[in-house]
């Protein structure tokens, strides 16, 4: 498109956000168990073949499906020999796009109409191995757009451009989307909330995706264990995260064991 700028020429980085652990916490216990779930994924699929497209939704909202969306790209992306997108495809209401700054104004709703290519929406991330193609400017109706041949075309040009993509969906009981967008992926993730995800709202997801290759859920917002809690406090890989607090309770500085 004449005139737009390659979204890859403008720098962009990922907030501080703490939610994104493999990048502020790499440490973490919480970022370990994100590379567990990686490992779990990077098994091949019962025809032998690799889950190349993951896509991850919830039952309803605020489970934390953008979160593990994240997160879980992020940890693919620590290998530095396989290439890793990170789609939002919240096309009403787009979630990742926090988490970029400068936040980008075009993404995949712009392609799907027509408005740009790959080539001006996919992004870059700074002190990452991760690509990332923003959702665009948020759409009432997107069900028509992503239920046309364009998008199949799309995600056939991105397997061969990536060897990992995860793409972040809305949830599946309100919306159809996470259902539609199954057709063009290898698996499924459903992310519930502790204590918050009824069994009631659990079966209708699982309904909904019953399509699909519903590889397994995945359990948000659990209480550390007294195991966690031991090495979340010793954890050193970003003592700048816990200066405040050790100090708040007059603990003596520590030292970079490297040193």
């Amino acid at each position: 498109v004449a005139g737009v700028p390659l979204g890859g020429i403008i720098p962009r980085k990922f907030t501080d956000d703490p939610h994104l652990v493999l990048m502020n916490r790499p440490g973490s216990p919480i970022a370990e168990r994100y590379r567990r779930l990686r490992l779990k994924l990077d098994q091949p699929g019962p025809d032998g073949a690799p889950r190349q497209i993951l896509l991850v939704t919830s039952a309803v909202p605020e489970e934390g499906k953008t979160t593990t969306a994240v997160n879980l790209a992020l940890a693919f992306a620590e290998d530095r020999d396989r290439r890793t997108l990170l789609i939002d495809a919240d096309l009403r209401r787009p979630s990742v796009t926090r988490y970029v700054v400068p936040a980008p104004t075009l993404g995949l709703s712009e392609i799907l109409s027509g408005d740009a290519s790959l080539e001006h929406v996919l992004i870059e991330v700074k002190s990452s191995h991760l690509t990332v193609l923003p959702a665009g400017n948020p759409l009432k109706s997107p069900l028509e757009l992503l239920q046309s041949a364009y998008l199949a075309n799309i995600f056939a040009e991105l397997r061969r451009r990536f060897d990992r993509i995860v793409i972040d969906t809305p949830p599946t009981v309100p919306f159809t989307d996470a259902a539609v967008l199954n057709a063009s992926c290898d698996g499924a993730l459903l992310v519930i909330r502790a204590g918050k995800t009824t069994g009631t709202l659990i079966d209708r997801a699982c309904a909904s995706l019953a399509h699909s290759t519903l590889l397994g859920l995945v359990l948000n917002d659990v209480a550390f264990t007294p195991v966690d809690r031991y090495y979340y406090q010793y954890d050193d890989y970003n003592p700048r995260l816990y200066a405040e607090r050790d100090a708040a309770k007059g603990v003596p500085q520590r030292q970079d064991p490297k040193r």
